[in-house]
């Protein structure tokens, strides 16, 4: 009876259009458009690749051939304010991303960066969550800026 069970979910499932979440073959983010980016070391750099993918789903103007992305990440931390007691009050994650976007009509390379500031809480750990929090959204915004400047570069040629 269990197997019987069993089955008629998995018929009931695939008949009404059932799809895996973590199903990367028909994921708009695996195929990427025409547009591979290419794996980025660390941490930091699979938060900037997974956000590169997803500004770049909806892919960029005239570019319909198959490109590469590669990118080089360059990632730091500067303490910008203190306590009396000498531990850090205020901190800032700033981020390089130098670009090559390849593909067979020539190639076309940028730089951008961007900056997150934030406050250290005095909890222990905190100081990890929130630097942490803050390289993540170094990272987002490092991607929409190179989007944008991958959209420029290309409506200008």
């Amino acid at each position: 009876m269990k197997q019987f069970l069993a089955a008629f979910a998995l018929f009931a499932l695939s008949a009404c259009g059932f799809q895996p979440v973590y199903a990367p073959a028909n994921s708009a983010l695996a195929a990427g458009g025409p547009i591979t980016v290419e794996p980025i070391r660390g941490r930091s750099g699979y938060m900037l690749r997974r956000a590169l993918q997803q500004e770049l789903a909806i892919g960029l103007p005239g570019v319909t051939e198959p490109a590469t992305l590669n990118v080089v990440l360059s990632e730091g931390l500067t303490r910008l304010a203190f306590k009396p007691d000498g531990a850090a009050a205020r901190s800032s994650i700033s981020a390089r991303g130098e670009y090559v976007l390849a593909r067979s009509s020539g190639a076309i390379s940028g730089q951008v960066r961007a900056e997150t500031d934030f406050s250290v809480p005095s909890q222990p750990y905190g100081d990890i969550a929130a630097q942490t929090s803050a390289s993540d959204r170094t990272m987002r915004e490092l991607a929409k800026r190179m989007v944008q400047d991958l959209r420029l570069q290309l409506m200008a040629d």
